[in-house]
């Protein structure tokens, strides 16, 4: 059966109707005539994935990922980058607009290095070989190499037999002074070969959870700020980007501002403000971050700032409501139930709203537009070349 695709979906997927039907085509582009297998049916869509293009969009290019149809992870990297930020912001337009969320315009912040700029990978190893799972399934896609990672994992990837690891997964990370941090859960006693801290620059390794190698921890500089971050710790993936966001949320707060800043990690957000605003109180669930973001807050003399651990939904009934703003930067999952319940119950001025997953910020906006207007919705390339993107969403008190 030939499908003729119609637009693009947020998740990067082609868009077509098939007996009135929503059918999604993973591999797709605008305007492509497909042939295509079924994935899954549901009673109100269809999940296909394409196994001839028939006619080809004039947007589609070779990809530069040897891995691009088997993984699904860069789903836009058979188009320029220019072209897969377009689609992303229509996309994005169109998910809001479905809502009735009348934006003027969604515009994207690209960015500055569309290759090579992830900071963190996270690997699956089996039978001494490293790769990925297929995107939505457990099918191992071996590789030699990922073209989004920074160059220095790249070259740690080269000596992964260094490891003597067979099976399980591993999770490299890099700071901005070049250091890694190499984070491996394994069943088997791993002997590493010493040729590997010889030959790279590595601030630790941990195994299991126990630290054989160095410490269980680096430092990162971003905007004159430094931050101890735990391997244990998120942190924003591509520092370009994350630097961008914090700059430009800055201009949503002044001098006697007291700030929430809900899911506040190492205290990345919360350290930027609070050289501007009069206090910042952060809360985070993973107890290492909070040793971490207080002890970021010590070092880089932020006094105005205190931290506490817990879920968002549970502290926060702990803590008298005296903040006038919130930062929240949740999980893809988006905002906890009773979080949402507590911004309709209480009279924020601003919450400052940064997502991962624009479904769950649309969710959670329809909830939340009883009490607050989105101002303007603001994405951020964070994630090239990957169906993922950043947004900033700005909500004011009605």
């Amino acid at each position: 059966m030939k499908i003729k695709i119609e637009k693009m979906d947020y998740e990067g997927r082609g868009i077509s109707h098939i007996d009135d039907k929503v059918t999604f085509i993973k591999g797709a582009l605008p305007n492509e005539v497909v042939t295509a297998k079924l994935v899954k049916e549901e009673k109100r869509f269809s999940i296909y994935e394409v196994e001839k293009i028939i006619e080809e969009s004039s947007l589609r290019i070779p990809s530069f990922c040897p891995y691009y149809k088997e993984c699904g992870g860069c789903i836009y990297s058979s188009v320029s980058y220019e072209n897969s930020l377009k689609l992303k912001k229509e996309s994005l337009e169109e998910l809001f607009q479905k809502k009735d969320f009348f934006l003027k315009e969604i515009s994207i912040t690209p960015s500055s290095s569309p290759l090579e700029y992830r900071n963190k990978i996270r690997l699956k190893v089996q039978n001494g070989f490293y790769g990925y799972y297929k995107e939505e399934s457990h099918e191992f896609i071996k590789i030699t190499t990922c073209k989004l990672a920074h160059p220095k994992i790249t070259s740690f990837l080269q000596d992964f037999s260094l490891l003597n690891m067979q099976n399980g997964e591993i999770e490299i990370r890099i700071n901005t002074n070049d250091e890694l941090l190499v984070n491996i859960t394994t069943s088997k006693t791993l002997q590493i070969e010493k040729e590997i801290t010889n030959k790279h620059k590595i601030a630790g390794i941990i195994i299991n959870n126990r630290c054989v190698y160095g410490t269980p921890y680096f430092f990162m500089r971003i905007n004159h700020l430094l931050y101890k971050v735990d391997y244990s710790s998120f942190f924003q993936t591509n520092f370009d980007i994350a630097s961008k966001i914090s700059n430009d949320i800055e201009n949503f707060f002044d001098e006697e501002d007291i700030v929430y800043d809900f899911y506040c990690g190492v205290g990345y957000f919360s350290l930027q403000l609070a050289k501007k605003v009069k206090q910042v109180l952060g809360i985070e669930e993973n107890p290492k971050a909070i040793l971490n973001a207080t002890y970021n807050a010590s070092l880089n003399e932020r006094t105005n700032t205190s931290f506490h651990v817990g879920k968002v939904e549970e502290i926060i009934q702990k803590i008298p409501l005296s903040a006038n703003k919130v930062v929240v930067d949740p999980p893809r999952s988006g905002l906890h139930k009773t979080v949402r319940k507590l911004f309709l119950e209480n009279n924020f001025e601003t919450i400052v709203y940064i997502s991962c997953n624009p479904k769950t910020l649309l969710r959670d906006c329809e909830e939340l537009q009883t009490k607050y207007e989105i101002v303007f919705l603001k994405a951020y390339d964070m994630f090239p070349f990957t169906k993922h993107v950043e947004c900033v969403c700005l909500l004011n008190l009605r």
